[in-house]
């Protein structure tokens, strides 16, 4: 079998628009919809690159056969995305493998999933989701991918360690593919703005490691005293600000769960949080990116990079400029939220071979640098508002050397927890849920217990 194809990368940037892929962190499950929802147009000329010979294995021939995949968009082209992907390419043509569409909805895609296991009829492949570790491998929605993966392959090695971080009974499940663009936190702001109001420029004061907590409140206020009729801050970014604490409310050894919500670096986030709400700063309710910074009444908006274009776009005359949410000022590190990218081998499913090929497909395609730059390329021709610079931004929070990347297991312990309780142990302050984090923590640590203690 062929192994070196002439592939086209116009539709790479289809991997920017999965953005349910990502959806198992503290920042998802409020967003699934929205991020979910973003369409690409294709307006640029084809990309071409090439697989390189040897790039994937070809040892196991796998040709005409097919892998089932059960979700809530089509792998395959679609009049949305009229193109293929490039892991699509790479496993079609290198393989000669097809894919077959499994369609579930956003509100049954559990039930629809568990009723095919049952039946006999379960899909080779779901994707990760906030709920999958440890909830559903606990009740045998999944098995384990160590037979499929080389963790020993310097493009699977280089993921090991956030692999390691999922072990259930001592067997991995998850192998992370790579990166989860559309899901990532960001601070916006005007920098003619910022410029107007005499303020140093807040990404200027990240580069030289002076971007904390304080100068972002203080800025805020400043603001706000300057136009009383204004808001420091509107959008979805309480939860993404907790992080940059470092701590998580849920932790995990390995082996068993722990309740961490007496952090002191968690209650120092959130008394920062509480300031903020009782400093009038907060610009309530939803807030688009295209109105974001029309009406120049908010110094800060909060919101994943997948708003960012319709942000940018709605202001053609100023620069949107992103930068990280601020640091603990007691820290020398940088906290983001961990964004996990796989998908899951279902119970059941006897195509390890063909599961295996398209998993490959996926992390080399986030692994090869040819291949992450003809993505980042196209997506810039496609998303207007973006440029180069910020793209970089956006993607250095994926960089090790410059972001710790932290995950609360708190939302995989139930469908109670992901959906209503660490909504409100991140946001409730934020959202008027609380009044302050000591009640808060009082009122739900039993809770978190108990669902801690139907695991040990």
């Amino acid at each position: 079998m062929k192994n070196y194809q002439k592939i086209t990368a116009a539709s790479i940037a289809v991997l920017m628009t999965m953005s349910l892929a990502a959806c198992g962190d503290s920042e998802n499950s409020s967003a699934a919809d929205i991020t979910t929802t973003s369409k690409t147009e294709w307006t640029g000329d084809n990309i071409e690159v090439t697989a390189d010979d040897g790039a994937l294995s070809t040892d196991v021939d796998i040709s005409g056969k097919t892998l089932k995949w059960m979700g809530i968009y089509d792998l395959n082209p679609t009049n949305d995305s009229p193109e293929r992907s490039a892991e699509l390419a790479l496993f079609e043509d290198t393989y000669g493998a097809s894919i077959e569409y499994m369609n579930t909805t956003s509100d049954k895609r559990f039930d629809d999933l568990a009723v095919s296991i049952t039946g006999g009829t379960q899909p080779d492949i779901f994707i990760y989701e906030w709920r999958t570790f440890p909830y559903d491998i606990s009740k045998n929605q999944y098995q384990p991918i160590d037979s499929l993966i080389d963790w020993e392959d310097p493009m699977w090695a280089d993921v090991k360690d956030q692999a390691d971080k999922f072990i259930w009974n001592g067997e991995h499940y998850i192998a992370p593919l790579g990166y989860a663009f559309n899901d990532t936190q960001i601070l916006m702001y005007n920098k003619d703005t910022v410029e107007a109001e005499g303020f140093d420029d807040p990404y200027e004061l990240y580069l030289k490691g002076e971007w904390d907590w304080n100068v972002f409140t203080d800025m805020m206020k400043t603001y706000v005293e300057n136009n009383p009729n204004n808001f420091g801050i509107g959008g979805w970014w309480a939860n993404a600000f907790v992080y940059t604490a470092g701590d998580t409310m849920v932790t995990y050894d390995g082996e068993k769960f722990h309740n961490n919500m007496n952090s002191a670096k968690i209650e120092r986030a959130q008394a920062v949080l509480e300031d903020i709400f009782k400093s009038n700063l907060i610009n309530r309710g939803w807030i688009g990116p295209e109105a974001a910074f029309v009406s120049d009444n908010m110094l800060f908006y909060g919101m994943g990079t997948w708003a960012y274009n319709g942000a940018a776009l709605s202001v053609p005359d100023s620069t949107i400029q992103i930068v990280p949410l601020p640091k603990d000022p007691e820290q020398d590190e940088n906290f983001v939220s961990a964004k996990i990218n796989a998908y899951m081998w279902v119970k059941g499913s006897e195509n390890g071979d063909v599961v295996k090929a398209w998993l490959d497909c996926n992390r080399l395609v986030n692994y090869d640098p040819k291949y992450t730059e003809a993505t980042k390329q196209k997506f810039l021709e496609n998303n207007q508002g973006w440029t180069s610079e910020m793209y970089d931004i956006a993607m250095d929070f994926y960089d090790p050397e410059k972001f710790t990347q932290t995950y609360d297991y708190g939302y995989g312990l139930s469908t109670y927890m992901g959906d209503e309780v660490m909504s409100i142990l991140y946001e409730g302050i934020a959202n008027e849920q609380s009044e302050n984090w000591v009640q808060t923590r009082d009122t739900f640590s039993t809770i978190v217990d108990e669902e801690i203690a139907a695991y040990d």
